[in-house]
């Protein structure tokens, strides 16, 4: 079992102590600290550690129900591995608390407590396997009701603890302490929870509790512990440190929400306090004597706190002087069995229950922008509630930056817009009242053009933002808060103070949550029960389709323009986000002078030289614009505090026409301009052949490298550079590149046989020890590997360059990835990964400080999205586009077909690529066609289709290959197909009914031709795909049991232009599921 630290990095050192001396007098009844001076005649060494967690909300195990894959970094099950190795460290001597909210946050949660409730609540089941010595009442606890809560309460082997919470009598609802005796030591136990519930839950507590200010009910309840005997007191806390409170406290009468800090100062005597609910994490801090720590939510760690006790003159004390604590993340250990088996069942049924499809949408919805511009998702929502309740208005938040995929919706999909189990009220409001509530909302944002001001407010939380549905209005971030809604008009009349309107919001805000006390007393006219969520759901159920003009109308937008890129630069960096992607607090502060390198990247450009319209019309990417944002980050980097160094994660110039024809030339070219000084072969890089690409490195004035490829012998290749070392700043600066060891199989094979990609990590490890031997300061690898994350890029990585990095004996500094378009910007092993998406669409930064190397945070990394719209382009960059691009203008503006409906890249299966296998089989008259999903490279929009818009998504110049085969070869074929774990290519001309639940190689069900016809073994078929499929590329090859092979020498990309300009009308996309999973359980 791996061991978080050793028993040596605990203990205290109290052998040491030598003399007890007399200690101030303290307060009546409470026990003095020691000091590393005052313990002459102190007996009874021992060393008590304090475990803990806190904001779990449902997070059992290591899986993510709202996006159905496992989660690596959090979960119980995890968390209990590393108590496992601190009890193993410290027999007898643990004390395992919890700090609150633990029975809602998740899907599990809710189906637990609304869908399929078990006899015992399987958090507390969780929690009894893991031996569980008391936890706080957090405010979440009371979301389903106090009846489910005092069930869980007398389910668990441990009590649940909250000194200011108190039956309508005036005495403890609950357990307001605990003693706990470990190594000889009575522990007494507080516990508290944040008197916030009293809003958020008002209805669910009327009448049955009430709670009170968190501090003098601790004063007592430690007093009332030390009389019944506990020696030391720890306080758990439900409370956040000592940030604002969400509420006004004066109006509501509700007391403060963030307390722990005036715990540990204003009640004498504490060991220890453990607190929770501001979901960030603290690895120790002092506040007087009295030490505090935070785990991080969703059992992301486990927080320790080591108090070393002794005896004098038979009284128990601390020695604070010799405490320590720290933080434990539970990402990269093993899930404990135990707690795997006891939440198994309902597990199982979560899984069953989110997965179920409730309808479906032809197209991708966006929502990462919600909070910078309305969107369909958001009005979505709002239009549902405001339907639902028959209000002029409806008010919500944009909890997350998730969206909706193409194809079925399931009720996880709906629970990533909508977490939270909110119901839907309505409240009847005036003028005066909604222009407030709306400048409230507003306040989420800094004041654009105050250097004193953050982006984005640090201390609200993104769910704190409302957007309202019904109202027509402005918000100018250039002018202070409160008076930033410039324009504000319903039903096209300009609002005046006296007018009246009904709205639809959450019960949160409606009972004041968010600090949006202009509510206070708006008259209530609509109560529901169900929550929003399930109102959703229900919505998709009735209508079985939805799409986003159902919904949307675009009603509200921020000013000016440049405040737009810059808050959602800010948002997707983390800021103001409570769950967002943070890091932890730098344990070694950075002075204002220390000296730093700034590493700007980007990866995956493909010839994206102009910018281009995502799935929403927003426009992005476009080098001259990457060329100011690039200027603006190396602005920022002043020297000679500090340094810039710009690289490139490879695959540069594949993918559009201005670069494709002119073979990658204006991509040099630009590179130069932009000054970067070495980018990492991509894969790409070797489509037009190996003379093509040894032509661009010589002309490129920086270092294209690949250290990881070799010749068939094995030996380096002459002409390929490992490594460069460039200084910047002072520092010298070794950069090691690397290609994908899947290069062969990602682009065409022939293009790759004299050439070998070797394993990474052992490349990297002797190429860093030699480069540090040739004086480099610092070494940073720009790879072209990648790898998949959650949406922040932060959390749950997994691929190549992740197990790269796991994978190193020498650590770097710094590790630029691409390859997989993704965002990432993770911490693996201690190395900063960043990647930025691909095409453009942004940059990233990465900022070392060599000085501060060996402690925690030594760098910290931002991604920054390209928003063309609000940046001005570089005019050097822009011109060398301009003459790029005109060479090639006339024929990409032609105009081939008119397409009915966007058709977007997707999921597995898609009808952009049932289109382009309909293509091939048709230009190839063949049976069957197979398209692989890789050659596949952006989404085909709505409208006017023109030659450039169908060369950007076939254009590597593939041509056709057809195989005549017997029908048990082509089943065999469609069998590799499906036989894999993901699917990766589409078909056309056959149906596939296949069990994913069988042996691969067992799987087809049924196999017929597109009218029903089975595919008859000893008949003859024709098969087309592109000769990158022909020679192995993606795995897809046929093999060599084809009756008869013909080269057909018709570009993939003819094919898809003739065949469309064939079509007679408006192309509809051809969206039949013609390759069906039927295992019991799969997602259709």
């Amino acid at each position: 079992m791996r061991r978080p630290f050793s028993r040596a990095a605990m203990s205290g050192a109290l052998l040491a102590l030598a003399a007890c001396a007399k200690p101030a007098a303290p307060t009546i009844g409470v026990p003095p600290v020691a000091t590393a001076a005052s313990a002459a005649t102190c007996a009874d060494t021992t060393r008590l550690v304090i475990a803990t967690t806190t904001d779990v909300h449902g997070r059992l195990r290591g899986w993510d129900y709202e996006l159905d894959r496992a989660d690596s970094a959090r979960g119980l099950t995890r968390a209990a591995t590393v108590v496992d190795s601190i009890r193993a460290a410290n027999p007898g001597r643990v004390v395992l608390l919890d700090a609150g909210d633990l029975l809602q946050g998740n899907m599990l949660a809710y189906v637990a407590a609304r869908v399929s409730p078990d006899t015992v609540v399987p958090i507390i089941a969780a929690m009894n396997v893991m031996r569980y010595d008391a936890a706080a009442i957090g405010n979440h606890e009371y979301n389903y009701g106090v009846p489910y809560l005092d069930r869980s309460v007398a389910q668990a082997s441990f009590p649940f603890l909250s000194a200011n919470t108190y039956r309508m009598d005036g005495s403890h609802a609950y357990r307001p302490f605990v003693i706990i005796e470990r190594a000889g030591v009575r522990v007494g136990v507080v516990g508290a929870t944040t008197p916030g519930v009293m809003l958020w839950d008002r209805d669910n507590v009327a009448g049955r509790v009430q709670l009170g200010d968190i501090v003098p009910a601790v004063r007592a309840a430690a007093d009332s512990a030390r009389l019944a005997g506990a020696e030391i007191v720890v306080v758990t806390v439900h409370s956040g440190l000592d940030e604002a409170s969400s509420y006004d406290t004066a109006s509501s009468g509700v007391p403060s929400e963030n307390v722990a800090a005036r715990v540990a100062r204003e009640v004498p005597g504490l060991a220890l306090v453990v607190y929770g609910h501001s979901h960030k994490q603290n690895a120790g801090a002092m506040i007087g004597d009295t030490r505090v720590i935070q785990a991080k939510n969703w059992a992301g760690s486990v927080a320790w706190a080591e108090l070393p006790v002794v005896r004098c003159g038979g009284r128990a004390r601390v020695v604070t002087a010799r405490e320590s604590s720290n933080l434990i993340p539970v990402a990269g250990h093993a899930e404990q069995a135990a707690v795997l088996a006891a939440t198994d069942a309902i597990h199982r049924r979560t899984v069953e229950y989110v997965t179920a499809p409730l309808g479906r949408t032809p197209v991708a919805w966006n929502g990462d922008s919600a909070r910078v511009r309305d969107t369909p998702v958001m009005d979505f929502v709002l239009e549902v509630m405001r339907g639902t309740a028959g209000t002029d208005l409806a008010a919500g938040s944009a909890f997350t930056f998730a969206g909706l995929d193409s194809g079925d919706i399931s009720i996880a999909a709906l629970a990533r817009i909508y977490p939270y189990d909110n119901t839907l009220r309505a409240v009847k409001i005036s003028g005066a009242q909604l222009r407030a509530y709306l400048e409230q909302a507003a306040r989420y944002y800094g004041t654009l053009g105050d250097s004193t001001q953050p982006v984005i407010d640090p201390n609200i939380p993104g769910y704190n933002f409302d957007i309202v549905a019904g109202a027509d209005y402005v918000l100018d971030l250039s002018r202070p808060k409160g008076s930033r809604v410039t324009s504000l008009r319903v039903r096209g009349r300009e609002v005046q103070p006296a007018d009246s309107f009904t709205m639809a919001l959450n019960n949160y805000r409606q009972t004041g949550g968010g600090g949006y006390s202009m509510l206070a007393g708006a008259a209530v006219i609509y109560q529901g029960t169900d929550e929003i969520r399930t109102l959703l759901e229900r919505e998709v159920s009735r209508r079985g389709t939805i799409r986003p003009a159902d919904y949307f109308h675009q009603n509200w937008r921020i000013e000016p323009g440049a405040a737009v890129a810059r808050a959602y630069a800010a948002m997707h960096s983390g800021a103001g986000d409570r769950d967002g992607p943070r890091r932890p607090a730098a344990l070694v502060p950075r002075p204002a002078t220390e000296r730093y390198l700034r590493i700007i990247s980007t990866n995956d450009i493909h010839g994206a030289l102009e910018p281009r319209p995502d799935a929403k019309g927003v426009r992005r990417g476009g080098l001259a614009y990457v060329a100011t944002a690039i200027r603006e980050a190396a602005a920022d980097c002043k020297p000679p505090r500090c340094a810039t160094l710009i690289v490139d994660g490879g695959d540069e110039w594949q993918g559009t026409p201005a670069s494709n024809l002119a073979y990658g030339r204006p991509g040099v070219a630009i590179f130069e301009r932009i000054g970067v000084a070495a980018s990492a072969l991509g894969n790409h890089e070797f489509d037009w052949g190996l003379d093509t690409l040894r032509a661009r490195m010589r002309e490129a004035r920086y270092g294209i490298l690949g250290a990881n490829v070799r010749d068939t012998s094995g030996r380096d290749v002459p002409w390929i550079r490992d490594d460069t070392i460039v200084t910047r700043g002072g520092y010298r600066v070794g950069i090691i590149g690397l290609a994908t060891t899947a290069t062969p199989q990602t682009t065409r094979a022939a293009n790759v046989a004299s050439l070998r990609f070797v394993a990474e990590a052992p490349v990297v490890d002797s190429l860093s020890r030699r480069l540090r031997s040739r004086g480099a300061h610092l070494v940073v690898v720009i790879a072209h590997a990648g790898a998949f994350c959650d949406s922040t890029g932060a959390i749950g990585c997994e691929g190549e360059i992740v197990d790269l990095a796991k994978a190193l004996r020498e650590p770097v500094d710094a590790i630029v990835s691409g390859h997989t378009h993704t965002r990432v910007d993770a911490v693996v092993n201690g190395m900063p990964i960043v990647q930025a998406r691909s095409h453009g669409d942004a940059i990233a930064w990465t900022d070392i400080y060599p000085s501060l190397r060996g402690h925690a945070d030594t760098a910290t990394a931002h991604v920054r999205e390209i928003l063309s719209d609000s940046i001005r382009p570089d005019s050097a960059v822009a011109a060398l586009v301009a003459r790029a691009v005109s060479t090639v203008d006339a024929r990409m503006a032609k105009p081939v077909a008119t397409i009915a409906a966007t058709m977007p890249r997707s999921g597995t299966q898609y009808a952009l690529g049932n289109l382009l296998a309909d293509a091939q089989r048709w230009r190839a008259k063949a049976d069957v066609a197979a398209m692989n999903n890789g050659g596949i490279r952006a989404d085909l929009r709505e409208g006017i289709a023109t030659f450039g818009d169908l060369f950007e998504i076939q254009p590597f110049g593939n041509t056709l290959v057809r195989y005549t085969v017997r029908g048990a070869v082509l089943r065999s074929y469609v069998e590799r197909i499906v036989g894999e774990s993901k699917l990766n290519a589409h078909l056309s001309g056959v149906l596939v009914r296949y069990d994913s639940s069988r042996p691969a190689g067992q799987r087809i069900v049924s196999l017929t031709r597109a009218d029903g016809t089975a595919i008859a073994d000893d008949s003859t078929y024709t098969l087309a795909m592109n000769d990158f499929m022909a020679t192995g590329g993606d795995g897809l090859a046929l093999g060599a049991r084809a009756m008869k092979v013909a080269d057909l020498q018709i570009v993939d990309l003819d094919a898809l232009v003739d065949y469309l300009a064939s079509r007679s009308g408006p192309v509809n996309p051809p969206d039949q599921a013609r390759i069906v999973d039927v295992a019991a359980g799969a997602k259709p």
